[in-house]
């Protein structure tokens, strides 16, 4: 039998880093690749009127 899986265990090395990231300023590359990565995901989450027509337009062909 397989043993069951403990799916919130959080390895001490996890949460050296967690805590190492938490407590250390993000370097400006970091935070433009922070900046990107939102900017992508509010584009994908909130798509305008626009982008909604032109998708319809290539779904007809």
């Amino acid at each position: 039998m397989m043993k069951k899986i403990d799916t919130s265990y959080v390895s001490p090395l996890d949460k050296f880093l967690a805590e190492l990231d938490k407590n250390t300023k993000k370097s400006v590359s970091q935070k433009k690749e922070i900046e990107k990565y939102a900017r992508i995901a509010r584009l994908r989450d909130h798509a305008t009127q626009e982008e909604v027509a032109e998708r319809a337009l290539w779904e007809e062909m």
